[in-house]
């Protein structure tokens, strides 16, 4: 009976011990599997995030857009072309004072259109025919010449380049140019070395 007693308490003492050596085997995994936890958060924090900071180029794009929409691009405006205008009708002669003596700057009086609309042959200035209508314009470096005469030259244009020397206005040869005895900001008065006749010219 005693014996009995004995063995059981001996059962007992081993199911003691296997119990408690696996109570702590499993407070052991328990232990390994959250350090391995803590391990693996610390190494996901500790990697550098690859959206985190701003991209170089995002950030620069914005400056380079400001620049470009501020920026104005200007252009000098270009010449026009000498024309005759013979849409436009020609001036009437009618009465005429000319200029009486130098005007402005000749170089910038000279330039525009003119109409020729007396001659002076000698006798004083007196309106050319109504059936004449000769135009002079000039630019910077064009000496054009329209003449529209009934019975001769119809709508007839010549353009050569002008040379302004002074008050000389030098044409290729055989042409023998004029000169500028008088102007004002609207009329002016050439003596043509031709035959030394003078022309009243009428800014048109």
């Amino acid at each position: 009976m005693l014996g009995n007693r004995l063995f059981i308490v001996a059962i007992l003492a081993a199911a003691a011990t296997i119990l408690a050596a696996c109570s702590g085997s499993e407070s052991a995994e328990s232990a390994t599997s959250v350090a391995d936890q803590a391990t693996e958060t610390a190494a996901v924090t500790s990697t550098p995030s690859t959206t985190s900071a701003p991209s170089p180029t995002t950030t620069a794009a914005p400056a380079r857009e400001s620049q470009t929409s501020t920026t104005t691009v200007t252009s000098a405006p270009e010449e026009v072309e000498p024309t005759c205008d013979w849409d436009s009708p020609r001036l009437s002669s009618g009465d005429a004072s000319e200029p009486t003596g130098p005007g402005d700057d000749v170089a910038l009086a000279v330039l525009g259109s003119w109409q020729h609309t007396h001659i002076n042959e000698g006798g004083g200035f007196k309106p050319v025919k109504p059936t004449t209508d000769i135009r002079y314009v000039l630019s910077s470096d064009t000496f054009l010449y329209c003449q529209d005469v009934q019975g001769a030259t119809e709508h007839g244009e010549n353009s050569v380049r002008l040379v302004l020397e002074g008050d000389e206005i030098v044409l290729p040869s055989p042409a023998t140019g004029y000169k500028i005895v008088a102007w004002n900001e609207n009329m002016m008065v050439w003596l043509n070395h031709f035959d030394d006749s003078l022309y009243l010219l009428q800014r048109r």
